[in-house]
């Protein structure tokens, strides 16, 4: 590495040698008075032309008209030894002394590009006078009057620009009314009667802290203010035990160390939907300027050296607050927030926003809507469908937009047409995007209930911009991901997301769709909008009111840290926008829902397949399922569906494909079937592999010729006929459909007994399945029965719903945080093996 001035060549590891040796030893008492004061001269003069430090020699040359003369510095017995090239041996060991000076100047210059230095800071500074026996050097320091020969001690003089940072200036005390700058003027050491330990331990520190040194200037500086407060914390009380320190102006609040801020946020209202935000920073009753809360914005830790006040820091509890303040505020020019957002602040933990007199009104409007009074255009709404229409209304006059969760059966669709019906004339159309196979429902109960909303069909016939009458548009989430590229060019009245829980994946095509709708007001309905986990909620609320649940990452990650605070949190944002009743609560005529299971055992060919599968996995993924999930996840997942298939029936199974049925499951549903006909009940057997549905209608059909059998599945292309059918029938029936295609958009109140023959992850789904039957409308309890096989990856999964309906419970009303496999099982064993009674 090579260095203006002399040409200097030297490595790290040669200049740590060197420094250890000059700082362990008084080196220049080993050097003739005369030679010492000549190398000196040497050294400022600049008589130095090239400088090689490596570690065991130093090499010193200089060169004057062509003629080189050179000294080689070596270390024996603690001391230099200086050999020359000069016939002069006075002069060459002068040269050999200006080397060594010129290294103490290395140390300096090259300290904040590469702290060499770090080991040599735990040195112990002398405090010696050189001929002064028996000599205090505490005292002599404290009295800055060294006499004879005593080494000058070493002083700093300390600022604060604050620009610039703090800088750290050394001087040489000479007496009470003189100092001399370590630097000079001609840009070197001023070695003369110096404490040369004290300084080199000075130069190691303050590299260690962060300093760099600025040759023109002759000090260090230090740039960063978290390091400068780092170092008045911890560097500083112990520098002023070893050199005299001056702290000079604005530097004095060092000593004060960091005081307190406390931080609020205030809120004014600009108009009905907007409000503007303005950050607030006290010390006590001492307001902050606009300024000075600039700078502490600018901070990532809330603290900064404050002119007139010294280092200022947020409280600690309000740390957290203010870190998600400085994500979410947007830049400098962002005055406008909607008023929603208040929401936002006020859930946060530590966080006191102050509203206006108007936002406080509005605010509390809010909170109050659901008492406001219900409808009485609609005599046919029951009273909690009126006050649903109300509250909802009354969100969006006030610019917000709602969740209407209320328990499958309970009549969103109805009470969101009787919004549209009701609402405020305008200009523009309304949208409701739904499940395909909803559509049908949609256009049947405005039919019949609201004849005067007219209504239209998103498909590839018809769209948006052919049409110029205002209709209720009714689009299926495929076709508005198709017809996304018209959304720009139309504004909406309302738009509707039911089933709102299928957008939850916010990179999906159809999510981004019904991002990009422009409405004035918006409404999602789902019965169940946190099918996995909170996060579930997100994209929601993003199409509600973005902003309101913050950044997706922020939330994904605190969930994963936080789980319980932050569902609180979730809830507390979410809470008054957010309208759920429950069936138990709102339809107390409507009889009881009975939930048994029933425990299956495995027969002999079951158990054996079950083994061979289990036992293989774990053979050829390892037994480690955290490593499988992450590594293999497809595997897994397969793995389980294979296990399943068992546990129904091994003829599903690709291997025993047009095999003879020999499940258990099989046998058992035949015998209650047997019984329930004889009783003139209707019967819904749900499964998630259609290919069990097929083999239990086989068995059906040759046990029981007799009974009614309908089928409702993804393969059904006319969803009404088979249910029609069901519903219709006078005597015993039996359907059989799948979870997926029956979830959705279907009524079959007359049946009284609901069979789930093979329980899945999500209990959601199947909660929507057993609400096709326990609906308004019904006058006998309906009896739900969950087939589940002892000791099998079943019984795992059923405690994995268990836990997923607590994340419902806590955050809307009726879920905690979502529990993945790795989170219930240890081992893929402990998922999937076979245990014996």
């Amino acid at each position: 590495m090579i260095s203006k001035g002399p040409a200097r060549t030297f490595t790290r590891e040669a200049v740590e040698v060197w420094l250890f040796r000059l700082t362990e030893s008084d080196w220049e008492k080993f050097i003739d008075k005369d030679n010492l004061h000549r190398g000196r001269s040497f050294y400022r003069d600049g008589a130095i032309s090239t400088i090689d430090v490596q570690s065991g020699q130093i090499i010193v040359t200089q060169k004057i008209n062509r003629v080189e003369t050179y000294s080689v510095i070596e270390w024996e017995n603690k001391k230099p030894e200086i050999r020359t090239s000069s016939q002069d041996e006075n002069f060459g060991i002068s040269l050999g002394t200006a080397g060594l000076y010129e290294i103490e100047e290395l140390v300096a210059e090259v300290h904040d590009e590469d702290p060499l230095l770090e080991h040599v800071s735990n040195i112990e500074p002398e405090k010696h006078f050189e001929d002064t026996e028996g000599s205090d050097s505490k005292a002599n320091v404290n009295e800055n009057q060294p006499k004879g020969n005593e080494i000058a001690p070493v002083s700093l003089s300390i600022e604060i620009c604050s620009k610039n940072g703090l800088t750290a200036t050394p001087f040489w005390i000479k007496s009470k009314s003189k100092r001399t700058k370590v630097y000079s003027k001609e840009n070197h050491f001023d070695s003369s009667n110096t404490d040369r330990p004290t300084l080199m331990s000075f130069i190691a520190e303050s590299g260690k802290v962060g300093f760099s040194f600025e040759k023109k200037k002759g000090l260090f500086r230090l740039k960063e203010w978290k390091k400068i407060a780092q170092f008045t914390d911890k560097i500083l009380p112990s520098w002023e035990s070893i050199y005299k320190v001056e702290l000079i102006g604005e530097a004095k609040l060092l000593r004060h160390g960091k005081r307190k801020l406390s931080w609020e946020i205030e809120a004014r209202s600009r108009n009905n939907d907007e409000m503007s935000l303005r950050e607030a920073f006290k010390l006590g009753s001492l307001r902050l300027g606009i300024e000075q809360s600039k700078k502490l914005l600018k901070t990532n830790d809330g603290s900064a050296f404050i002119t007139g006040h010294g280092f200022v820091q947020i409280e600690n509890n309000q740390l957290e607050d203010f870190k998600w303040w400085q994500k979410n505020r947007g830049d400098a020019k962002r005055t406008n927030w909607p008023r929603y957002m208040l929401f936002s602040l006020f859930a946060r933990k530590y966080l006191k926003a102050r509203p206006d007199g108007n936002l406080s009104k509005w605010r509390e409007s809010i909170k109050q809507a659901s008492k406001k009074q219900n409808s009485k255009r609609f005599t046919y709404l029951r009273p909690y469908q009126k006050d649903g229409v109300s509250h909802l209304n009354t969100l969006h006059k006030l610019g917000c937009h709602g969740l209407l969760a209320d328990e499958m059966g309970l009549g969103k669709t109805i009470q969101t047409l009787a919004i549209i019906e009701e609402g405020k004339t305008c200009q523009y159309p309304d949208i409701v995007i739904c499940p395909a196979s909803v559509v049908p429902v949609w256009i049947k109960e405005t039919k019949e209930r609201f004849p005067k909303i007219k209504t239209k069909i998103l498909n590839k016939e018809s769209n948006f911009l052919e049409e110029q009458n205002l209709f209720l548009w009714i689009a299926s989430y495929t076709q508005l991901r198709r017809h996304r590229h018209l959304l720009g060019k139309i504004k909406f009245r309302y738009a509707i997301l039911d089933e709102a829980q299928l957008i939850k994946n916010p990179k999906a095509k159809v999510t981004q769709a019904c991002l990009s709708i422009d409405a004035q007001n918006r409404l999602a309905l789902s019965g169940t909008p946190i099918e996995n986990s909170a996060l579930d909620l997100w994209t929601i609320f993003r199409f509600l009111m973005p902003g309101l649940l913050g950044g997706r990452k922020e939330m994904e990650n605190e969930l994963s840290l936080k789980p319980d605070e932050t569902a609180q949190l979730i809830r507390k944002q979410i809470t008054p926008f957010v309208l759920r009743r429950l069936k138990k609560e709102v339809a107390t005529e409507l009889p009881p829902k009975i939930e048994n299971e029933i425990s299956c055992v495995l027969n002999e060919n079951q158990r054996n397949e079950y083994k061979q599968i289990a036992e293989g996995a774990i053979k050829s993924h390892g037994n480690n399922l955290q490593l499988a999930m992450k590594e293999r996840p497809t595997h897994v997942f397969s793995l389980l569906t294979r296990l399943r298939q068992v546990c129904c029936d091994p003829a599903l199974l690709p291997w025993n494909e047009n095999k003879e049925s020999t499940g258990a499951k099989t046998e058992l549903l035949l015998d209650k079937l047997s019984d329930l006909s004889s009783t003139g009940s209707k019967v819904i057997v749900f499964s998630q592999f259609t290919s069990f549905l097929k083999i239990l209608k086989v068995q059906i059909l040759e046990r029981m010729p007799k009974l009614k059998l309908f089928e409702l599945t993804g393969e059904t292309k006319d969803r009404k006929l088979p249910v029609q059918g069901f519903e219709n029938h006078r005597e015993s029936a039996v359907i059989l459909a799948s979870l997926k295609a029956a979830g959705l958009g279907v009524t079959l109140k007359s049946a009284d007994y609901v069979f789930l023959m093979d329980p899945w992850w999500n209990p959601a789904i199947e909660e929507q399945a057993i609400d096709r039957a326990h609906r308004i409308g019904r006058n006998r309890p309906t009896f739900i029965y969950r087939l589940i096989t002892k000791g099998t990856v079943e019984e795992r999964v059923q405690n994995l719903q268990n836990s997923k309906k607590e994340i419902f419970q806590k955050i809307i009303g009726d879920i905690d945080r979502p529990s993945g496999l790795t989170d219930h099982f240890s081992t893929l064993r402990e998922l999937v093996d076979l245990t014996e009674e």
